[in-house]
């Protein structure tokens, strides 16, 4: 299953339903094995738990196994479809993916290694590029052979001003140039999600390319504004790409792909630094932005051939704009759609494909539906009333970019609090620091290592660039640890919850070591320091890295979902910009310790802001994220409060009662259920009641033997 269930979306479908659904679009399927696919998923509760006995029981199932719905009949092999697909596990549902399937995430594996590299080349040629291009930033290179006979004159802090915008560009460009034509790429130009990937590999290539063959420190500007676009492109689309052709039970772990191999590229990215300057040193700087093209070519040279996101498909069969007739191009969208999900299942009958298809579409209505609510008015025509609670025979609709904004900043429902729940996220990715070490690793262990030397010579920045190697290198291998989490009961916050305290103490140790540093660092300051910082990457690495674009990935209604993952993009990059810009002067104001404990602070606020705003996901299909956002911001913050109340007087009430209490029922206050449940009394007893999951699922009726 792509991440799609059958709960309760499909009572009430007849087979009349699917034989018009059958008709209009003219599938490329037998209209019996369709109809028999939207039936296996309408009763996939009772069939699954049918399927589920049989497995613990008899060894040799499916073999035998006789499967009727009314008076369809199926097949030994779609029933053997069918069996797989509903009790394999995480690691048999990964070892089982189609070919495509797995070009597909391939190529998303390329694209996050090309962000990571791109991001490492700066960071490894920074100080050498502003020397190269006129703007050194220390006293060291003013001697250098061919510099400006002027060089004394040269006001250092201006370049250390400009180093900052050198490296902050990409993402000031890229939180406005990813917000303005990511989602026009792909709708407008129609190149879907594959085709504004490539654009962004495009940039990308051309990007490192130019900055290996400049001159002027303006052209080097201009390229890096257009590798910002490419990052934000990439940024915003594979994730999404990710979440809505996985499986959901392995969801979690394909999304955590994307931040294992960005770190997989920073950790390649700082060895081909480390590489290319031991050969060259003088023109290194060069042959780091260049290198970074080789994830790039592979990148466009496998995109275009995987599947396309089916979900995106079907949501653009009701764009009504451009020429043509309506009604053949919402016909070859949908079929497109069922391709897609041929190519991305690779199963030999397609009995599952037929069930996926119309569910999606229905869940697809539904969720337009929902939305209507919140933002009435926003449908080009309202379905006919004797349609009204049948989305099963229903055309999905357009919703322009306007009314998709209003829905994420001006009216209340679950558009904005996953607007809330992705900017939360995206800017702690920021707040904790990582970035520092990311995009000026160079500078930062200058500051630490060799305090702040000025006469930094060929050996010692060899060292520096080990440093780096090797952080890098625990990021991604610590990265792993997060696949076997993330899809774990409240996975996502349990990560989120544990990464931020434990990033603050690694930080707070840091800091405390180098205080006893005054002079020259001694060795054991270095190591000590050194070791601190390691344990904050493994910190982030496991938890905030990953979670970050896992939840912002998963939060957005589909109608929403480009232009929101733009916009949680938007907010990560510009918190990365700013940063980039304002460390080198924050290190010179602050110094290394006061820039340590300023980040401890920030540390803890993006905790509190993630425990707040941000929903656990995860345990439920795409399409029903929505109820988890249906908590209400104010009620959350209640909620987080006194949960926060509870677990910091836990230690107190159980050291009042010297032990006697179980450490389970310390804490003052009522001990709170989950955020949903308590919500939902909540409105209760305000008698603001709302249909629950038993309510729902009534009427689904059991299969027939």
């Amino acid at each position: 299953m792509l991440g799609v269930g059958s709960r309760y979306p499909l009572n009430g479908v007849t087979e009349q339903d699917v034989i018009s659904f059958y008709d209009t679009y003219e599938l490329p399927i037998e209209r019996d094995v369709f109809i028999r696919g939207v039936l296996a998923l309408r009763h996939q509760a009772s069939i699954e738990s049918r399927f589920r006995k049989l497995a613990k029981s008899s060894p040799e199932a499916p073999i035998g196994t006789e499967l009727r719905i009314g008076t369809w009949i199926y097949t030994r092999l779609e029933i053997e479809v069918l069996y797989n697909a509903w009790t394999r596990g995480k690691m048999e549902t990964l070892k089982n993916l189609s070919r495509l399937h797995r070009l597909l995430i391939v190529a998303c594996i390329y694209a996050a290694i090309t962000q990571g590299w791109d991001q490492a080349a700066m960071a490894g040629a920074a100080i050498d590029v502003m020397a190269d291009l006129g703007r050194p930033t220390t006293n060291t290179t003013l001697s250098k052979p061919g510099n400006n006979t002027e060089a004394f004159k040269i006001d250092l802090n201006l370049h250390l001003w400009l180093l900052g915008v050198t490296v902050g560009v990409p993402f000031f460009a890229g939180a406005v140039l990813g917000l303005i034509i990511t989602d026009p790429i792909a709708r407008i130009l129609r190149f879907g999600r594959r085709g504004a990937i490539c654009v962004a590999g495009i940039f990308s290539f051309i990007s490192v390319v130019g900055s290996a063959s400049i001159h002027k420190w303006e052209h080097l500007l201009g390229f890096r504004i257009l590798l910002g676009a490419g990052m934000a492109g990439k940024a915003s689309i594979v994730p999404i790409l990710l979440s809505e052709t996985s499986p959901k039970n392995v969801r979690g772990i394909l999304l955590v792909f994307w931040q294992l191999f960005v770190a997989f590229g920073l950790f390649a990215g700082s060895i081909a630094n480390l590489s290319v300057y031991k050969l060259n040193t003088h023109a290194s700087w060069r042959y780091m932005f260049v290198a970074a093209c080789i994830p790039a070519l592979l990148l466009l040279s496998l995109i275009l051939f995987s599947p396309e996101s089916p979900r995106w498909l079907l949501k653009e069969s009701g764009a009504t704009e451009g020429h043509g007739n309506i009604a053949l191009r919402r016909q070859s969208l949908v079929r497109k759609a069922f391709l897609a999900l041929l190519d991305l299942r690779g199963e030999p009958v397609p009995i599952l494909v037929a069930g996926e298809l119309y569910l999606l579409h229905t869940r697809l209505i539904e969720e337009q539906r929902r939305l209507e609510k919140d933002l009435p008015g926003i449908f080009p025509a309202p379905a006919p009333l004797n349609d009204a609670d049948r989305p099963h025979i229903a055309l999905i609709e357009h919703i322009s970019w306007r009314s998709r904004v209003q829905l994420m900043f001006f009216k209340r429902g679950s558009t904005r609090r996953a607007h809330l729940a992705a900017a939360a996220v995206m800017i702690s990715q920021q707040l904790c620091g990582v970035n520092l070490l990311a995009f000026l690793a160079d500078t930062f262990f200058k500051y630490s290592i060799f305090h702040n030397s000025e006469h930094v010579s060929t050996g010692q920045k060899q060292v520096l660039l080990g440093s780096s190697v090797a952080l890098m290198g625990v990021n991604f291998i610590s990265t792993i640890g997060a696949l076997f989490f993330i899809d774990r009961g409240n996975g996502r916050r349990t990560l989120l919850n544990w990464s931020f305290p434990c990033m603050a103490i690694s930080l707070l140790g840091s800091a405390l070591v180098l205080s006893g540093s005054h002079d020259k660092p001694s060795s054991g300051v270095i190591a000590g320091h050194y070791t601190f910082l390691v344990l904050f990457i493994t910190a982030y690495s496991v938890g905030e890295g990953p979670a970050a674009f896992v939840v912002s990935a998963e939060v957005f209604p589909l109608v929403n979902r480009e232009l929101g993952m733009s916009l949680a993009v938007f907010w990560n990059f510009l918190g990365a910009g700013i940063l980039a810009v304002v460390a080198p002067a924050l290190w010179k104001t602050l110094g290394q310790q006061g820039v340590l404990l300023l980040f401890v602070g920030t540390n803890l606020f993006a905790w509190f802001i993630c425990n707040w705003l941000v929903p656990n996901t995860g345990n439920e299909d795409l399409e029903d994220v929505f109820e988890q956002l249906e908590v209400e911001t104010g009620f959350l913050l209640q909620y987080t409060l006194s949960t926060l109340f509870r677990r910091v007087t836990k230690p107190l009430e159980w050291c009042l009662h010297l032990g006697s209490k179980s450490w389970t029922n310390c804490g003052y206050g009522r001990k709170l259920r989950s955020r949903r449940a308590e919500f939902l009394e909540h409105q209760n007893r305000n008698g603001s009641t709302r249909p629950t999951e038993e309510h729902r699922s009534e009427g689904l009726e059991m299969m027939e033997e």
